[in-house]
């Protein structure tokens, strides 16, 4: 039950061939391969033993997959860190997980020092490559002579094989405990729900820090996926990367969609070959998914599934049909419900939160017994999400719970206000959140980015917002932004968005 093993088991299907493009080169599957064994030696050597922490820290990369493989050979637990995170924050996350080891490139090597020094325990900071970092390990020379592990370590099914720290939103993050059953369990059911063919042209420029981007990458490992890596996202790059490789899956988040739709460059590109664009990771409008398929003629669904679920938890089977607002059926061997605040489960069509059960639950909070046991209850995951389950097991995200305005001892969805603004032919990116007010407790308040060359004023959206609900519903604040604060995975920052208004 290594994770490792779902890499070899597609080399063992599918044999030698192209498997990655990156920067302009492209990478054999056994070239990949060997590259692994060859990281597994080097880690070995330099003291690197089964259950150890190690962090990696790299830009979307093929030194990341080549390292998640080579540390689960040794059995060691991965700590993924997205390279946008400050120095005092990876600090954090070094501390709280007991880290020993950092494995990062030349760009970051000078951060992850900064991150580390004088930390009590920590031992190696191991580079690809050559720095400016004075106690930093390159560990290009001793790869081209290491002679490759071939060995895979015996891991049981509840062995750790991750922590993924949470984007810490509100607070510290916590530390997702993933194992190496959780992540197979994740990405067997989801090649079984999308019937991946061999060989399939994929696009890779999701951070693979985070728990989308470890999906795709065993998915694709399995399946014997054709990817092409980009180090992060760049609306023309994708084109470009679209066109150059004929891609024909991607998977996206919302922002990104919504950056593509309006990318000026968009009609200079051929992306006919494009047959699917799944989202995920942030909440995706109507309009934005009905816009996007319009645009790329293709088909645009939207998926669920956080990291406390290892990653994928609804979605849609290739062909079946979307549904307006819902982002499909739970996946095989997965059980989704909606409990009440009594934990009681509620009925189709009733509104209350998302709770999931099976094998891709996690073990639990890193160090953090109380937030576990109040999150996993008699085997439910309590997502902390707010929807409901129609007849036929379509699942409709309608907020977070801590995203949830309390107006006048009302509760009123963000989401609800947010596809309305949406419907504004001039709107491109908006968010709809709650702010302090003496009267009714809460006041809404929307944050909206314009499309370019595009028009419009407060009271010009106000009424519109008044076309489709109530009064008592439209924001009292409406306020443009040139852009919209996000964090590294590309999810709109409400907490700063609060801050900043309670500063004006």
């Amino acid at each position: 039950m290594n994770a490792a093993n779902l890499a070899i088991e597609g080399l063992q299907r599918h044999g030698d061939y192209t498997a990655a493009y990156y920067e302009g080169r492209s990478y054999q599957s056994i070239e990949l391969m060997e590259s692994v064994c060859r990281l597994a030696a080097v880690l070995q050597e330099q003291g690197v033993r089964p259950s150890d922490r190690v962090v990696v820290l790299a830009y979307t990369c093929l030194e990341v997959p080549t390292s998640f493989q080579a540390i689960w050979r040794l059995g060691a637990i991965i700590i993924p860190i997205m390279p946008q995170l400050l120095a005092r924050e990876i600090r954090y996350i070094v501390e709280n997980s007991g880290a020993q080891i950092v494995l990062t490139i030349p760009d970051l090597a000078s951060k992850a020092a900064e991150a580390t020094e004088g930390i009590d325990g920590f031992r190696k900071l191991l580079v690809f490559g050559e720095c400016a970092v004075s106690r930093a390990i390159d560990i290009d020379p001793l790869l081209a002579v290491a002679t490759p592990l071939e060995t895979v370590a015996d891991c049981q099914k509840q062995d750790l094989a991750v922590l993924v720290y949470t984007s810490g939103t509100t607070g510290h993050p916590k530390g997702v405990m993933l194992s190496h059953g959780n992540l197979i369990s994740n990405a067997r059911s989801t090649i079984e729900l999308l019937n991946l063919k061999p060989m399939h042209r994929a696009l890779m420029t999701l951070p693979m820090s985070h728990v989308y981007g470890m999906m795709l990458m065993n998915t694709g490992s399995v399946t014997g996926a054709i990817t092409a890596y980009l180090k992060w996202f760049d609306p023309v790059k994708v084109l470009e990367t679209i066109e150059k490789y004929q891609i024909e899956r991607a998977s996206l988040v919302p922002t990104m969609l919504i950056e593509l739709i309006h990318c000026p460059e968009r009609e200079n590109y051929d992306t006919s070959s494009l047959k699917v664009v799944m989202a995920g990771s942030a909440p995706l409008s109507e309009e934005v998914r009905l816009e996007f398929a319009r645009l790329y003629d293709c088909r645009m669904v939207d998926g669920y599934g956080q990291s406390e679920a290892s990653c994928v938890v609804a979605a849609y089977r290739d062909e079946e049909p979307a549904v307006p607002g819902s982002c499909g059926r739970a996946i095989p061997d997965v059980k989704v419900c909606i409990m009440d605040e009594s934990d009681m489960q509620l009925a189709p069509n009733m509104t209350g939160e998302i709770c999931i059960q099976g094998n891709l639950v996690m073990q639990g909070y890193w160090g953090n017994e109380q937030a576990t046991r109040e999150t996993i209850v008699d085997g439910w995951l309590h997502s902390g999400d707010v929807g409901h389950l129609d007849e036929n097991g379509y699942l409709f995200i309608t907020d977070r719970k801590k995203d949830l305005i309390i107006k006048g001892a009302e509760n009123i969805s963000p989401r609800e206000i947010e596809e309305i603004i949406y419907r504004h032919p001039a709107v491109a990116e908006c968010a709809v959140f709650g702010v302090h007010d003496a009267k009714y407790q809460e006041e809404i308040a929307a944050a909206i980015v314009l499309k370019p060359e595009q028009s419009a004023s407060a009271d010009e959206i106000g009424q519109h917002i008044l076309n489709f609900i109530t009064k008592f519903k439209k924001p009292a604040y409406i306020d443009f932004y040139d852009s919209l604060p996000k964090n590294s995975n590309n999810k709109i920052l409400k907490r700063k968005l609060r801050e900043e208004f309670m500063c004006r």
